[in-house]
């Protein structure tokens, strides 16, 4: 378990940590909120998810939407993406447990059943950012139980504690899932022509990522204007078609890096990028380390 007294943030409030690590990519956090700068968690977001409780005091969190109230024995579900921020209500300040993780724990590999009918549909529905948890509703008082286990289970960090850690999780996932259904439903509703759209157009990326695109090719692929394609992709996945280009081509040659001994240089070009230093700088964006970091780090396990 990690004390959180402060955030790291990028220029569009990106919260850049390495939760865990490339194998178990979760982290623990236990945070009083009375540490941080003016007593307060400024606005950010983040790629992982994150289950959050509090467990002593009461916290006001802010969202694009709104804002409520926790207190103790209460928390929350925040989405990737999902921009917010809390402070202290009242004069007992304001102690959280957090477990922050990647969406790729849960579902492991991207083509799997669990991504595809759970993991995907959640994280990229814009009717789900952020889900207040409340002891009082059954459902939700079980995610927090699960996630009160899964926190101790980390912080003891016994023999196994990771298939724990995984397992409770997996259970919240499926409450927040299943609770949630009608909420997306009504979402894919309204906007089921521009994710079909979006799915179109991921479809190119994946498949061309290793050969130069343009933003004309990517909405061209789904017969779109870039204008349009600019707006589905930051409505749909909170991200621009280039920016995800370019984090697909890193999350492939992350893949190489693992399970072959090819040169970096060698890795670069295959996945798509034209220089070594673009490359390098892409991959530590999103991996917080350079390739040849990774490789040493994941040989090391």
């Amino acid at each position: 378990m990690q004390q959180m007294t402060s955030l790291t943030l990028s220029a569009n409030r990106r919260e850049s940590v390495v939760r865990g690590t490339p194998g178990f990519p979760c982290a623990a956090y236990f945070s009083d909120i009375a540490l941080f700068p003016a007593s307060m968690v400024s606005w950010h977001w983040h790629e992982e998810i994150e289950l959050s409780m509090v467990v002593g005091g009461a916290a006001r969190v802010r969202t694009r939407d709104g804002e409520f109230v926790l207190r103790a024995g209460e928390g929350m579900f925040i989405n990737t993406g999902a921009l917010h921020a809390f402070d202290i209500v009242g004069d007992e300040g304001c102690r959280m447990i957090m477990l922050v993780l990647d969406h790729t724990m849960l579902c492991g590999s991207e083509d799997s059943v669990f991504a595809k009918r759970y993991v995907h549909p959640l994280i990229s529905s814009g009717a789900v950012k952020l889900i207040p948890l409340s002891p009082g509703v059954e459902w939700q008082k079980a995610v927090l139980s699960c996630l009160r286990e899964a926190f101790l289970i980390y912080d003891e960090g016994r023999y196994g504690f990771e298939l724990l850690v995984r397992a409770r999780l997996t259970e919240c996932l499926f409450h927040i899932v299943q609770n949630a259904r009608e909420a997306m439903r009504a979402f894919e509703g309204a906007e089921g022509a521009g994710e079909e759209r979006v799915k179109q157009m991921l479809d190119f990326i994946h498949l061309n990522h290793a050969q130069p695109i343009s933003l004309d090719d990517i909405a061209q692929s789904a017969n779109v204007g870039k204008r349009e394609c600019l707006r589905a992709f930051q409505k749909t996945l909170g991200i621009s078609p280039i920016a995800y280009v370019l984090r697909y081509r890193a999350s492939v040659s992350a893949q190489l890096l693992i399970d072959t001994d090819r040169s970096i240089a060698d890795i670069c070009f295959e996945v798509g990028f034209n220089s070594q230093s673009h490359y390098g700088q892409i991959f530590k964006r999103y991996f917080l380390c350079t390739p040849r970091e990774y490789r040493e780090r994941m040989r090391r396990l």
